[in-house]
């Protein structure tokens, strides 16, 4: 028997062992995770528009892939009447969790964040001790980043030689990518292929399931003293970074590089953009930062907003009073085709000292100056926002009404 035939049977061995389990854990799951029928597919917390062809696209999750070493992701595309137009499946053999993720024209790409099983903390997650997301931690055996770049559509050019998508593109460095901003492809005349990506990402040794944004589900309470570190350690907090990866026409990979967004080196997440510019070549990122002033908590929560320009590598900022900080910015076109900042940053203020939040608006064109504050808006007390919350704004000749997902970690995918 050749060693190919092997390995063929070895692989129809692992899938059908995993199929196998996948039956005996779902209904499990289901009862412990779900209480709404035929809900076996999760959807992720990020949703993305496509613009250029007016879709809605949508990612779900298995849930019974928790709990193995295999990811099954499902790619939805609904018209503006909410009509399922396409869907792919795609079944990865490797154990990941995706919380955010991107598109391009003929992609949608994926970094693998890698997990494995926690069998201590299975088992008190099983018996309804802690919570499910006890049972996982995070898997820092590889020192590079796996990339996956899935056809978005596989039957657009029948005669090009597709590459083989269950294979990933390795980036040179292990990081834990958080949230994307923007992906985008630009193809020259021999047909090779040039994507850029832009993200925030953190060390695996810095990230922890249990105790995201400093909440501690033991205790109830909110503490953001772990999400700081001392001085030095601050490159394993959050922070944007570009990735670059250059195929060439039969799609092999040429270069894959990682660096830092403008080389801005402060503690950065939740990079957003004019959704407009979505899947497509876009100059500036937004993203809540620290602006480093406070002695105790520099790091995080944050407390300013940074509009990075990706062309001329400025920089320029807007940040809070005293005793206040920021969630996630929100970007809003005014409506018209106008230039790529024109239009408003929507973002929460928290007040510590009054316990209130605000809804702020700034002007992207004239964030570094003393005028970028639009207006702000004191939120009823009963109305305040939680930490982390998340959502883009959707106009109503797009989608019937605006989308937003609160930030929520489960199954494979939060």
């Amino acid at each position: 028997m050749s060693p190919e035939a092997d390995d063929d049977g070895g692989e129809r061995f692992t899938a059908d062992f995993l199929g196998v389990a996948a039956k005996i854990l779902k209904p499990i799951l289901l009862g412990m995770l779900m209480s709404v029928q035929d809900a076996s597919k999760r959807l992720l917390s990020h949703y993305k528009i496509d613009v250029k062809r007016n879709r809605l696209l949508i990612m779900s999750c298995n849930a019974e892939d928790m709990l193995l070493p295999r990811s099954n992701f499902t790619f939805y595309e609904f018209d503006s009447n909410f009509k399922l137009l396409q869907s792919q499946e795609f079944n990865i053999p490797d154990h990941m969790m995706i919380h955010d993720w991107a598109f391009t024209d003929s992609h949608y790409i994926l970094f693998g964040n890698r997990i494995k099983l926690d069998v201590a903390g299975s088992m008190t997650a099983v018996f309804g001790l802690s919570p499910m997301i006890s049972a996982l931690s995070l898997n820092p055996s590889k020192s590079t980043s796996p990339i996956y770049l899935l056809p978005r559509c596989p039957n657009a050019q029948p005669n090009r030689l597709a590459r083989d998508w269950r294979v990933p593109i390795e980036a040179p460095s292990q990081m834990w990518v958080l949230h994307v901003a923007n992906a985008f492809e630009e193809k020259n005349l021999n047909g090779n292929l040039h994507i850029q990506i832009q993200a925030s990402s953190c060390s695996y040794h810095w990230f922890n399931f249990q105790k995201m944004f400093g909440y501690d589900w033991q205790s109830g309470r909110l503490d953001p003293s772990m999400m700081n570190l001392e001085q030095g350690q601050e490159k394993l907090l959050p922070h944007l970074v570009q990735v670059n990866i250059s195929l060439d026409a039969k799609g092999n990979c040429q270069e894959c590089r990682v660096n830092d967004l403008n080389q801005w080196n402060r503690p950065s997440d939740f990079p957003v953009i004019n959704q407009d510019f979505s899947g497509t070549k876009n100059t500036y990122v937004y993203a809540a930062s620290s602006s480093g002033s406070r002695q105790a908590l520099p790091h995080f929560p944050f407390d300013t907003v940074v509009k990075l320009d990706t062309v001329d590598k400025s920089t320029h900022t807007w940040s809070t009073g005293r005793r206040r900080f920021i969630g996630e910015p929100i970007y809003i076109p005014k409506g018209s085709k106008g230039e790529e900042d024109d239009g408003y940053l929507l973002v929460v203020e928290y007040a510590v000292s009054t316990q209130r939040c605000y809804l702020v608006i700034l002007d992207p064109k004239l964030m570094g100056r003393k005028n970028a504050l639009v207006a702000r808006f004191e939120v009823p007390r009963h109305l305040n926002f939680p930490l982390g919350f998340h959502g883009f704004w959707a106009p109503h000749t797009q989608v019937s009404r605006p989308i937003a997902q609160e930030f929520a970690l489960s199954a494979s995918a939060p």
